[in-house]
Formats: structure tokens, C-alpha cells, sequence
């Protein structure tokens, strides 16, 4: 059961469990996403784990986290809704498990405090050969996403659909920003972040409220009470389908499909959505996979996707270009069998087991258990995993034929071989 205390300058949720032999956790740092900040914060996240005062090369950092019994630390980022978050994640072994008591807990809440307090800074700027070596992979791993065609085809979806919206900004950034961010300017950024980001810190091991006399002597951020949106509602107001298509030298084309639903984690109909998005395409026992993959073997795959935080669905399936036109209307007449109210109490019973079962399931991982507290939190639903099901299992046919009306095609983007005919 996760309990909250207000600390200074954020927020801390300590999640007990006695599962793991590790303590983990998570700081993520929310802030509005913006164009003009969204390559800095992503720069940002490379450069912020690369090394401290302390330990002044990515060797020596590397080189302490396996003196400490391979102990973990990383940072991802990514959008939530109209929100960017940073997440800076670490994993210590558990004191209670060492032959001798190492101290490791206090050692993993003083490399996240020397992450923020004592980084590698010098004149009021990041250690330049640092900056350097992060950019490069920062331009490789956007080139990485680029040669993943999944990856990159759902990028220009979200692009297409979401030009002139928050939906349209890439949580990467923009490759031809890369350069012209100066050692001085991220650092400046960061201070930034200190002061402004909404900041969260979940601890997930067994540990009790002693914590809070050694996070609160070792970590402290300036005072914030700040509280960014996050979820909404995606509504583009265009009145037809918007459709692009691109040719590449590929082989398997990759078809994506973005709809607008009227619904997202904060609205009443969430539930139902989530039910509807599962018999949809979200599982294996789904319309999509059964009808569309197995029945008439169109696709490679084939799936849809409940984007809570963006208030959209997406469809996506790897294809022969030769069955554009035919997946694509086989796809719409599942959507119509379902809005048209044909869909069996049977059906809709695995549904709701395949969510419960894999809600169950985000209890086996410390990240998944974070993840899960995180949405909750920054959209103040006060729930728990129990509280949830039943919202859930509660769920009417009627209330997933009302939710699925609502479904409206927005974009498709279509990426496919230089040999396609668009009458196909």
C-alpha cells in the first residue's frame, strides 16, 4: 500500500513490499511539454548519469555502481499527455540481504542527491567532452528509431495527426537541435528543471519510515508546489480522414491508424475504453488478431492501443501492400460489429480477465509498480489495483457499445514499398 509524505520540494511514496531483494527508485521531474524545451530535457537525461564531481568520467561511475553489488542507474524519457517526464531510476541491493550492513541505502539516496547538487559542472556549464559524447548518442539513437520502421511509423503518425498539438511533439526531440545546444545552455536548463519541475520520488523494497530521516537529510529540492496537466482529450477537429502514405525500400509495409475517442485517464468512460480497447485489438483473444490476422491472414501483426494520456487509440499492423485497402476496411467493419452492439457476454468476460490478469501482474516488477502509482498520481485518481478491477468489472455491454460510438478515424499513415499502387 503506498504512502505519501511531503517532503521538501517533492512529493514521496513509499511502496513496502517484501518481494524484491532490491530497493528501487524512481525521481521523475514533469514539466509542460514544449517544442522548445522537449531536445533539452532529452539531451538532458543522457548527460545528467554520464558522471559527478565525485566520479568524473561515465568509467568511474560505472566502475562504483559494480563496487556496490551492480547496483542500477538509468534515466528514460518520455510524454504524459501534455506533460514531458524525466525518470531517473536506481537499484541498490537491500542492506538486510549483505553479509555486514554497507549502508547501501543511504549511498543510493546521496548518488541521486549528487546527481542534481554536485554534477560535473565547471564555469557554469557541463563538462564539454560529456555534452559531446552524449549528443553523438543521442543522434544514434534517434537514428536507431529511424531504422526501426514500427518505431518510425507510428513517429509520423503521431506527427501527421498531432501537427499544431502537444500530440505532434516528440518526447526525442528534434535531431537538427542536437548541435546547436551549447554545454552552457543545458546546464542553465537544468538548474531549471531543479526549480520548476514537478518532482515525484517512489521507493518500492522493504523499507519503512526511517527513510524519511535519510532522504530528508541527503535529499532536498528547492520548495515547488507546482502541478502540471497531464491527461486530455485529443480533438483535432478535422472533419475527413487525413492519409498519408510513404515509400521506402522495405519489404513488410507498416500501416497505422489514429482515432479520436473522446475519452482519456481522467474521464468517467476510462474504464469502459479500457474494456472496449482489449476486446478491440489489445489482446490475442481480440477482434483484430482473430478476425483480421487469423481468420483472413492479412497481417503480420495487428493491435490496437489505449493511449490514456493523449485521449486516442491506435491501430497499427505490419502488412502485404497488396492488402492496404482490404485490412483497412476489415478493421472499420470490426469497429462497426461492435459499435452496431454484435459482440458476445463471452467475449467480453476474457477481456476482463486478460486486463485483470495482467494487472496482476505489474506487482512482479518494481518498475511496473512505479509506473502504475505514477499515472495515478499525476492525475490524482485515488484508487487501487483492487479498486481498479472492479471498476472495471463492473463495465456493461452498453457501456462499451457507447464508448466504441464515439470512435472516430483521424489519420492513417502508411509506409510501404516503392512498388505500391494506391488502388490496391
Amino acid at each position: 500500500m503506498e504512502t505519501v509524505y511531503q517532503m521538501k520540494g517533492y512529493t514521496l511514496h513509499l511502496i513496502p513490499t517484501k518481494k524484491f531483494k532490491t530497493i528501487t527508485m524512481s525521481l521523475r521531474l514533469q514539466s509542460p511539454l514544449t517544442k522548445e524545451t522537449t531536445t533539452l530535457r532529452t539531451l538532458l537525461t543522457f548527460v545528467i548519469v554520464a558522471a559527478t564531481k565525485k566520479y568524473p568520467s561515465t568509467k568511474e561511475l560505472a566502475s562504483y555502481l559494480d563496487e556496490n553489488y551492480g547496483a542500477r542507474l538509468s534515466t528514460n524519457i518520455a510524454t504524459k499527455g501534455k506533460s514531458q517526464t524525466i525518470n531517473v531510476y536506481s537499484s541498490f541491493v537491500n542492506d538486510v540481504y549483505l553479509p555486514i550492513n554497507e549502508s547501501l541505502l543511504v549511498r543510493q539516496i546521496q548518488l541521486l542527491s549528487d546527481l542534481f547538487f554536485n554534477p560535473l559542472v565547471q564555469d557554469q556549464k557541463f563538462d564539454e567532452e560529456i555534452v559531446k559524447m552524449k549528443k553523438k548518442e543521442l543522434k544514434e539513437r534517434l537514428q536507431v528509431n529511424k531504422d526501426d520502421k514500427f518505431s518510425y511509423s507510428l513517429d509520423k503518425l503521431f506527427e501527421y495527426m498531432g501537427k499544431n498539438h502537444t500530440l505532434g511533439i516528440p518526447s526525442t526531440g528534434y535531431e537538427d537541435e542536437i548541435d546547436t545546444i551549447s554545454s552552457h545552455d543545458l546546464y542553465k536548463y537544468f538548474l531549471e528543471t531543479i526549480q520548476n519541475d514537478e518532482k515525484h520520488l517512489y521507493v518500492v523494497g522493504d523499507i519503512d519510515e526511517s527513510i524519511i530521516d535519510i532522504l530528508n537529510q541527503h535529499l532536498q529540492f528547492p520548495e515547488n508546489n507546482k502541478d502540471y496537466p497531464s491527461a486530455y482529450s485529443f480533438d483535432s477537429q478535422r472533419q475527413d480522414v487525413l492519409e498519408i502514405i510513404e515509400e521506402q525500400d522495405l519489404t513488410q509495409s507498416k500501416l497505422n491508424m489514429g482515432y479520436r475517442i473522446g475519452c482519456d485517464f481522467t474521464s468517467n468512460h476510462h474504464y469502459a475504453f479500457t474494456v472496449f480497447n482489449a476486446l478491440f485489438g489489445g489482446f490475442s483473444q481480440s477482434r483484430l488478431f482473430k478476425v483480421v490476422r487469423e481468420e483472413n491472414s492479412l497481417c503480420y501483426y495487428v493491435s490496437s492501443s489505449y493511449d490514456a494520456f493523449n485521449g486516442i487509440m491506435i491501430v497499427n499492423a505490419g502488412i502485404e501492400a497488396k492488402d492496404y485497402q482490404k485490412t483497412m476496411s476489415l478493421i472499420k467493419e470490426q469497429l462497426e460489429d461492435i459499435q452496431n452492439g454484435n459482440l458476445s457476454d463471452n467475449d467480453i468476460q476474457i477481456a476482463k480477465i486478460m486486463l485483470q490478469n495482467a494487472l496482476r501482474k505489474t506487482n512482479d516488477e518494481a518498475g511496473s509498480m512505479i509506473a502504475l502509482a505514477y499515472n495515478r498520481d499525476i492525475t490524482h485518481k485515488q484508487e487501487t489495483n483492487d479498486e481498479y478491477i472492479q471498476k472495471l468489472l463492473n463495465v456493461s455491454k452498453e457501456d462499451i457499445i457507447n464508448v466504441a460510438k464515439k470512435v472516430q478515424l483521424d489519420t492513417i499513415f502508411f509506409l510501404t514499398g516503392k512498388d505500391f499502387h494506391g488502388n490496391n
